[in-house]
């Protein structure tokens, strides 16, 4: 049975995946470290999770519905109910083997410097296999923030946290799905350090409606690296040739989508955003070129203009 004051909290937030949130359930039932709770936050699911999750019929396993808000809002919500020392985020399409806690655990309570753990992660097709095109980064021990900021190699079901980390803290609910969780963990690397465990793997199920696979791209990772860059003290951290390379790179990345949908406006202003971060990338002007040649009249967001600039992060893990 599951304590008042469990050791480990494990968030669940999940939405219309009643047919794989019990397999992200049942692998964390089968971990060998046992003093844990399981929180799932239905984020407003229209399909039967609600009776799967409940057939479950496990005393560690506490379900909450709410009205649907995204993956940010889901894993504040989780954190508000998280009662252990520890928490840990599995998304419903993940899945853990057996020993993950375990080891996560005892290295993080092994290291008291840490406030939080990383392990590498293995991309699996819906059949099992492993995604060979996925490279996965090494990963690196301590302050963490300026490759964090390259590249986002904290997964959230691939991680484990102190709880008092999370004080005061939240996922920005302003963020689309594919950036909110790398904008929470850059931001929290400034105030701990981060332990990577090469040891073990968490599994990612990617499938057709897996949100990588299904979410469009959008200007929140640039505007949340900018946030970070130029309001929250990143230029302390990050050189500015390595910043405006990296923010370059993020808005070629929307305006190439944007231009290969006929987006001709909204490509544009992209482009010219990325060339003035990094005017020395060929491929840049190749495809402002290219977005030249669309045809203006069927472009179907002729008054398209780029984002404000993100204020402070909004968020709350305080829900009634």
């Amino acid at each position: 049975m599951v304590t008042l004051m469990p050791k480990v909290s494990v968030v669940i937030p999940t939405y219309n995946r009643s047919g794989m949130i019990k397999e992200a359930i049942s692998s964390v039932l089968a971990q060998t470290e046992r003093d844990f709770e399981i929180v799932v936050v239905d984020d407003g699911s229209t399909d039967d999770t609600r009776s799967v999750v409940g057939a479950m019929q496990n005393g560690r396993i506490s379900y909450f519905y709410k009205n649907n808000g995204g993956p940010a809002s889901a894993r504040n919500y989780g954190l508000s109910k998280a009662k252990g020392e520890y928490v840990a985020f599995l998304d419903s399409d993940d899945l853990w083997p057996e020993n993950y806690l375990e080891v996560m655990l005892s290295q993080l309570e092994g290291n008291s410097e840490f406030g939080a753990a990383y392990s590498p992660i293995t991309v699996i097709r819906s059949d099992g296999g492993k995604l060979e095109s996925y490279k996965r980064p090494e990963g690196k021990s301590g302050w963490i923030a300026s490759e964090l900021f390259m590249r986002g190699s904290v997964w959230p079901s691939a991680a484990l946290f102190r709880s008092s980390v999370w004080t005061d803290f939240y996922f920005d609910e302003r963020l689309n799905r594919t950036s909110e969780d790398r904008d929470a963990f850059l931001r929290l690397s400034v105030h701990t350090q981060f332990l990577f465990v090469p040891g073990v793997e968490a599994l990612h199920r990617m499938s057709a409606d897996s949100i990588c696979a299904q979410e469009p791209v959008t200007c929140s990772r640039a505007l949340a690296l900018e946030r970070f860059y130029f309001r929250l003290g990143g230029d302390k951290i990050v050189t500015a040739k390595t910043a405006r390379r990296r923010l370059s790179h993020a808005y070629r990345k929307v305006a190439e989508e944007r231009r290969k949908n006929g987006l001709r406006r909204a490509a544009m202003q992209l482009y010219e955003r990325a060339i003035r971060y990094w005017p020395y990338d060929l491929r840049l002007y190749l495809g402002y070129l290219k977005t030249l040649f669309l045809r203006s009249s069927t472009d179907q967001e002729p008054d398209w203009r780029l984002p404000e600039p993100l204020g402070e992060p909004i968020g709350s893990s305080r829900f009634s």
